[in-house]
């Protein structure tokens, strides 16, 4: 009987205070990784301006989720083209390219059917020593409850997770055909 009192009691505090911590969190996501390559703007642009391309490097692959099918749309790239993805693992989404300006930056808005709230990208690539650095930055706004705060701690994680693998897979095929020319 005192377990059950205690338990009573607990729950509802712990709840109190995990709503209360939450109005402390950020309303918006900001992740930014950046990566220095070997090969200038220009070589690595075409990369990430072609939506067919991201499979070849970002996480939106069939190694990533073997399920995985893209469908493209729009252009073949720059503004406007557009990537659309289903899989079990990654779920359902779009992207669509909304600003590219050729060697330097490349605009996304990334969307899931489910959800309200867009991850704006944007991809800035500046020559640096003889190769490029590329700054990837993406930010959305979180929906003004406690538990959309609280799952943003988590989907912070995946995005900046997300962009690291990314990255990295971006310097290895572009190593890897640097290797092949």
């Amino acid at each position: 009987m005192k377990l059950f009192r205690i338990v009573l009691i607990a729950l509802p505090v712990s709840a109190a205070l995990i709503i209360g911590a939450s109005h402390f969190l950020p309303s918006e996501i900001v992740v930014q990784q950046s990566v220095f390559l070997q090969q200038a703007p220009e070589e690595v642009y075409p990369y990430l301006n072609n939506p067919t391309e991201w499979q070849n490097w970002s996480v939106l692959n069939k190694a990533h989720d073997p399920s995985m099918i893209h469908l493209y749309g729009g252009p073949v790239q720059g503004k406007g083209a557009r990537l659309q993805w289903s899989g079990d693992r990654v779920g359902d989404g779009q992207l669509i390219f909304t600003e590219s300006i050729q060697p330097t930056t490349i605009a996304y808005r990334q969307s899931q059917p489910d959800d309200t709230a867009a991850i704006l990208g944007v991809f800035t690539l500046q020559a640096h020593n003889g190769g490029t650095q590329l700054v990837w930055q993406q930010q959305t706004t979180l929906r003004q409850n406690p538990m959309a705060k609280l799952l943003g701690v988590l989907q912070k994680y995946r995005m900046q997770q997300e962009a690291e693998r990314g990255l990295q897979g971006l310097q290895k095929l572009l190593g890897v055909r640097k290797l092949k020319s």
